[in-house]
């Protein structure tokens, strides 16, 4: 063989070896925040379940008799977030029963947010308020009965 041809072969032969290192290291792959972004009030239930539109039927979820209930959670990548909520006044009537209506106000709220492993804390000033992300699904279990709330749940939209 051609000694010429036998160094170029070298060449071309160390050439791609070099080039198909497998060194390179992992390529950067921005992933977004499973957070960030708009998510809607889908639930805000009860315990125990009331009659509050006066149709004979008991609900656990008060969205589903109240259209004028609703919340909006914002995130940002800057890890801050904003809340608007147009909620609703409980008040106890007689033996476990609660007059539910409309607020005749909108509440908003906002502050910091950390995501560790699928716990969402979320700080305004000194309080702490824990949700659960279950892939596009964020549930805060309060756990209280009526005149409070058993759990909200946010949708990512």
């Amino acid at each position: 063989m051609n000694p010429l041809k036998t160094y170029w072969y070298c060449i071309l032969f160390m050439v791609f070896m070099v080039s198909c290192s497998s060194d390179d290291g992992p390529i950067d792959v921005i992933t977004p925040d499973p957070i960030v972004g708009t998510w809607q009030l889908t639930q805000l239930n009860i315990s125990p379940p009331q009659d509050i539109n006066g149709d004979g039927n008991t609900t656990s979820n008060i969205l589903s008799d109240l259209a004028c209930v609703s919340g909006t959670l914002t995130f940002s990548a800057d890890k801050t977030w904003d809340l608007s909520f147009n909620g609703v006044n409980v008040t106890p009537i007689t033996g476990g029963l609660f007059n539910i209506t409309c607020a005749n106000f909108a509440s908003s709220g906002s502050g910091i947010w950390q995501l560790q492993n699928n716990q969402l804390t979320l700080f305004q000033g000194t309080t702490s308020i824990f949700y659960m992300l279950n892939g596009t699904t964020l549930t805060n279990s309060v756990g209280e009965d009526l005149p409070g709330f058993r759990s909200e749940v946010y949708e990512k939209q």
